[in-house]
C-alpha cells in the first residue's frame, strides 16, 4: 500500500478527494434523516427561534450549558431565516471545517494514507450515521450543538498551537509569534462557553501543546525557556482565553442581574461540580460505572482481540517480504471479519480506546522528553483522552461517542495505519502487512456501522414538517404530524409538552409560556419541580401535550409517577383531554402515544 511521509506532497489531493466524495455520498444518502422528531434536537431549534423573537437566554429561557451555541444559531436564523435547513447547511459547513482540521492534524502526525483512513472514519461513522433508535447523534443535527462546537473549537486550538511550534513539517516553517498562541486561547475561551467536558479537553490539549512545544523548541544545551518567554506565552494564551468569557458576561449583564449573568457564563459547571446529574443511572451507565468490573473485562477482551489481530500481522511482517503481501493481508482480514460479522458486537468495538490512547500518549510524552518532538501528537492524545472521560469504561461510537470518541478513534487509526507500520519498516520488517490489516479492520468496521445506519434509515418513511423544516422520521413522525394538525385547528397561542418534545412547539411555532424546555429527570435536578409548577401557575399554557417517554434509563421509569409527580397531578387537575393519538402515553406496556389536553376541566 503506497504511502507518503508526514509533511510531503505525494498524492496531495488523493486523500482529500476520497474523503470529500465519501462525505458527499453519506450526506446525499442520509439527507433529511438527521433530526429526531421528538428527542433533544427540537430544543436546538426552539431556543434560537425564541431568541430571535426577543427572549433572552437564562433570563427568559432556562439553560444548562454555556450561551455560545444558542446565540450562534440565533444569529444564523436572524441572517438566513428561521428553519431547520439553515442549521443543516451551517452544520455541514462546520463539519467540512472539522474534517479539514482533523486532516491537517493527522498529516502532522502520520502519512497521507493514515490521515485518509482517520478522516474516512469521521465521515462514515461519526458525521452522518445513526447507530441507535434516537437520531441526533450526528454532526448535522446534533443533540447538543455545544458538543460539536466544543470539539471543533478544541481541534482548531490544537491546529493553532501546531502552527505555533512548527509541527512535524519540513516544508512549512514554524508560524512563530504569539498570535497563534492567542488564537488558541481565544478558541479555548469560546469552548468554555459550550460544555464543561469539551472545554476541559480543549484546555488540557492546549496546555500539553504549550508545554511540549516549549520543551521541543528549547535548545539542547538549555531547555529551560526564559521566564520572559514563558510569561509572554502565558499572558497571550490566558488573556485571550478570558476575552470571550468577559464579553459574554458583559453582554448578558446588559439584559439581567450580574449574578444571573455569571451563572449563565458558567454554563454547565455548577451542575458538574454539584455532581447530582452525573449520578443518574443514565450517565453512570454511559461512563461504564454501573458495573465497573464487567466494563473493565469487556475493555480487556476487546484490547486482546485488537492486539491479536494486529500483532499477528506485525509478526508476519517480520518474516515475510513483498509489497503485494499488504493487499493479501487486507483481503485475509476482510474475509475473516466477513465470516464473523454476525457474531461480532460492533457497537462495543471501540471499548479499548482509553487504554490505547493512554499507552500511545505516554509514548508520545517519552518522545517529547527524549527527542524533543511529537508535541502535536502528545497534545492530541491528551485532548482525546480527556474527551473520553465521559465514556471512560464504555467507549463507543454511538450516543455521545459521535463527538467524544471521534478524536481518539482518529488517533488510534493513524497509529496503526501509519506510525507503527513505518516504525516496522525502519527496522527492516514489512510494515505493509500491519498497514493492510489495520486498513481492512477499520474500513470493515466502518462498513458495519454504515449497515446499522441503513437499518434505521429504512424506517424513516414519514415526512415531518414542511418547507425549510421538513425532514424524514420513523413512525413517531406520523403522530407528530397529526398533533400539529390538531394544534393548528385549536388556534392555541401557548403550548406545554411533557416530558419532552419541544419540537412540537417549534414546528407549530407556538411558544412554551414557561422558561423551561424539557421536563426530564436531569432538568428536574437542575431546576426543580416546584420551579416548574410556579412558572405554570403564573402562565398556564392553553394546550398540554403528554408524549410517551420511557425514562427508565435514568432510574425513573415514568413522568408523573416516578418523578415530577406533583407536576403530573397539577396538569391532570386543570386540563381535560381533547384527543389521544396512539396508545395511552406514560403507561406500562405503551409503545407510543400522545395525549392532547386543553385548559379547563369539564363541569
Amino acid at each position: 500500500m503506497k504511502r507518503s511521509a508526514p509533511g510531503t506532497t505525494s498524492g496531495a489531493w488523493a486523500g482529500p478527494l476520497l474523503i470529500a466524495l465519501a462525505g458527499l455520498a453519506m450526506a446525499a444518502w442520509t439527507w433529511g434523516t438527521w433530526p429526531d422528531p421528538l428527542v433533544d434536537f427540537g430544543r436546538e431549534l426552539y431556543v434560537p427561534w425564541r431568541l430571535c423573537e426577543g427572549q433572552v437566554l437564562f433570563r427568559d429561557i432556562a439553560w444548562f450549558n454555556g450561551p455560545l451555541s444558542p446565540y450562534f444559531n440565533a444569529l444564523l436564523f436572524g441572517v438566513f431565516g428561521v428553519g431547520l435547513s439553515t442549521l443543516v447547511w451551517a452544520n455541514l459547513f462546520l463539519l467540512a471545517v472539522g474534517v479539514a482540521l482533523l486532516w491537517r492534524l493527522c498529516r502532522r502526525m502520520a502519512d497521507a494514507l493514515a490521515a485518509t483512513i482517520a478522516c474516512l472514519l469521521f465521515v462514515l461513522v461519526f458525521a452522518f450515521g445513526q447507530l441507535v433508535g434516537i437520531a441526533n447523534y450526528n454532526w448535522v443535527c446534533p443533540y447538543s450543538h455545544e458538543a460539536t462546537h466544543g470539539v471543533l473549537l478544541g481541534l482548531a486550538a490544537l491546529a493553532c498551537l501546531d502552527r505555533w511550534h512548527g509541527g512535524a513539517s519540513e516544508d512549512e516553517p514554524s508560524g512563530g509569534g504569539l498570535l497563534w498562541v492567542a488564537g488558541a486561547g481565544l478558541l479555548c475561551g469560546l469552548a468554555f462557553l459550550t460544555k464543561a467536558e469539551t472545554f476541559l479537553a480543549a484546555l488540557a490539549g492546549s496546555l500539553a501543546a504549550l508545554a511540549a512545544g516549549h520543551w521541543s523548541s528549547s535548545p539542547a544545551n538549555g531547555r529551560r525557556a526564559s521566564l520572559a518567554r514563558v510569561a509572554a506565552v502565558a499572558a497571550a494564551f490566558g488573556g485571550a482565553l478570558l476575552v470571550p468569557i468577559a464579553a459574554a458576561f458583559g453582554l448578558l449583564s446588559a439584559a439581567m442581574p450580574g449574578d444571573l449573568a455569571l451563572r449563565g457564563v458558567l454554563g454547565s459547571w455548577p451542575s458538574v461540580l454539584a455532581g447530582e446529574v452525573s449520578e443518574l443511572a443514565f450517565y453512570r451507565a454511559g461512563m461504564g460505572l454501573d458495573d465497573p468490573g464487567q466494563r473493565l473485562g469487556e475493555l480487556g477482551l476487546w484490547a486482546v482481540g485488537w492486539t491479536v489481530l494486529l500483532g499477528t500481522a506485525a509478526a508476519l511482517g517480520g518474516r515475510l517480504r513483498g509489497s503485494g503481501l499488504a493487499w493479501a493481508m487486507a483481503l485475509v482480514v476482510a474475509a475473516t471479519l466477513w465470516f464473523l460479522r454476525e457474531s461480532i458486537p460492533w457497537n462495543d468495538a471501540l471499548r479499548p480506546l482509553p487504554l490505547f490512547v493512554l499507552i500511545g500518549g505516554l509514548l508520545a510524552f517519552v518522545r517529547v522528553v527524549r527527542e524533543r518532538r511529537s508535541a502535536t501528537e502528545l497534545a492530541f492524545a491528551v485532548f482525546s483522552l480527556t474527551l473520553l472521560g465521559k465514556l471512560i469504561l464504555h467507549a463507543r461510537a454511538l450516543n455521545y461517542g459521535f463527538t467524544l470518541a471521534l478524536p481518539a478513534t482518529a488517533l488510534v487509526a493513524i497509529w496503526i495505519v501509519g506510525r507503527l507500520p513505518a516504525w516496522l519498516d525502519q527496522r527492516g520488517a514489512n510494515g505493509g502487512l500491519l498497514r493492510g490489516a489495520a486498513c481492512a479492520m477499520l474500513l470493515f468496521g466502518a462498513a458495519e456501522y454504515v449497515r446499522t445506519t441503513a437499518a434505521f434509515l429504512s424506517h424513516k418513511t414519514h415526512v415531518v414538517g414542511t418547507g425549510a423544516d421538513a425532514f424524514r422520521a420513523d413512525l413517531r413522525g406520523s403522530f407528530v404530524n397529526e398533533t400539529l394538525s390538531v394544534l393548528e385547528s385549536s388556534g392555541a397561542s401557548s403550548l406545554l409538552v411533557v416530558p419532552e418534545g419541544v419540537m412540537l412547539n417549534y414546528l407549530a411555532r407556538i411558544p412554551n409560556p414557561t422558561p423551561f424546555v424539557n421536563f426530564m429527570p436531569p432538568e428536574e435536578i437542575l431546576f426543580g419541580e416546584q420551579a416548574w409548577i410556579a412558572a405554570l401557575e403564573q402562565a398556564p399554557p392553553q394546550v398540554v401535550c403528554v408524549v410517551h417517554k420511557d425514562t427508565s434509563e435514568y432510574g425513573f421509569p415514568r413522568f408523573g409517577e416516578h418523578y415530577a409527580a406533583d407536576l403530573g397531578t397539577w396538569i391532570e387537575e386543570r386540563y381535560r383531554q381533547v384527543t389521544q393519538l396512539g396508545q395511552p402515553p406514560l403507561k406500562p406496556g405503551t409503545v407510543f402515544g400522545i395525549r392532547i389536553l386543553a385548559l379547563g376541566k369539564e363541569r
